[in-house]
């Protein structure tokens, strides 16, 4: 579906509002939402492509749920392990969720601090290894593709740091790998012995995993309580879902989605959020969705 400057229909009794209002009405003729959740590339392109296989964050909620158990389980070993920090080594949607979990959640009183080193920069490196107790820190190396240059280089780098200051035999504790299946990561993950290695579904694009194990795992390291966080998604995706009788008004995200197209159509290209303090650095990460998705 296209949505763009028509200038036919534009006058100056004719807001916003009302195109809103009839791209909406267009979007529910033409069934877009029910395509999106049926995973039909042609609402964005005649030609599949990546698009198929990038469109399982739609299931995450519940997909996930039933790998609370290992992640429980991986938790509770770092816990045991005495473990105190951990650093999350990972690029643009791999490390920005995390990241929002931690300064909107916090640090549960018990559970390690948790820092995401997402800068090759050396003064933010140095910054970032200034921290480490090597020997109670848990580096998590965090890439969809397995090959990220920079997040490979930094596990190379802090890798090799920790063998420095723990021994061979033991620096791949103190590394777990969250990949897709089949990546370079994951076979470099099993010749060094890392802890831990997450395999996340495939068909879940970087960008878009949050609630998937590229977010939780970090979550639940501090202490985020899972089970709630994905019911509350849950809850959300269900609301997102046609349904008989539902007014397409009432489909927040759709709304919200024609909403930019229709003011983008109008030249309005920027986007303004209003966070309160405590989600203020849900920004930063929508910032990163919309700009690098479009």
């Amino acid at each position: 579906m296209q949505i763009g400057r028509d200038e036919d229909r534009i006058t100056g009794e004719n807001l916003p509002e009302a195109l809103i209002e009839e791209e909406l009405q267009q979007l529910k003729k033409d069934r877009v939402i029910e395509r999106i959740w049926e995973h039909d590339h042609t609402v964005w392109k005649d030609s599949a492509g990546e698009i198929s296989n990038r469109l399982g964050w739609l299931h995450a909620p519940s997909l996930m749920e039933e790998c609370l158990e290992s992640i429980y389980e991986f938790v509770d070993q770092v816990l045991a392990g005495g473990f105190k920090q951990v650093l999350l080594l990972g690029m643009g949607g791999s490390s920005l969720a995390a990241e929002v979990f931690c300064n909107s959640f916090g640090v549960r009183q018990g559970y390690p601090a948790l820092e995401v080193l997402d800068s090759t920069d050396p003064g933010a490196v140095l910054d970032k290894e200034r921290q480490l107790d090597y020997s109670k820190t848990l580096f998590i190396v965090s890439t969809k593709s397995g090959s990220t240059v920079e997040t490979i280089s930094l596990m190379n780098y802090f890798y090799n740091r920790a063998t420095a200051a723990v021994g061979k035999e033991k620096s791949g504790n103190h590394f777990t790998a969250i990949t897709d299946p089949g990546s370079s990561l994951e076979k470099i993950a099993q010749e060094l012995g890392f802890r831990k290695i997450f395999l996340n579904d495939p068909r879940i694009g970087g960008r878009y995993s949050a609630l998937s194990y590229f977010g939780l795992v970090p979550a639940a390291l501090i202490g985020v309580d899972l089970r709630r966080l994905l019911s509350s998604a849950g809850t959300m995706a269900a609301t997102a879902k046609p349904s008989s009788g539902q007014l397409i008004n009432a489909n927040t995200p759709a709304w919200l989605g024609t909403a930019l197209g229709v003011l983008g159509g109008w030249g309005r290209d920027k986007v303004t959020l209003l966070l309160s303090p405590g989600l203020v650095s849900f920004g930063a990460w929508v910032e990163q969705l919309i700009a690098e998705s479009t």
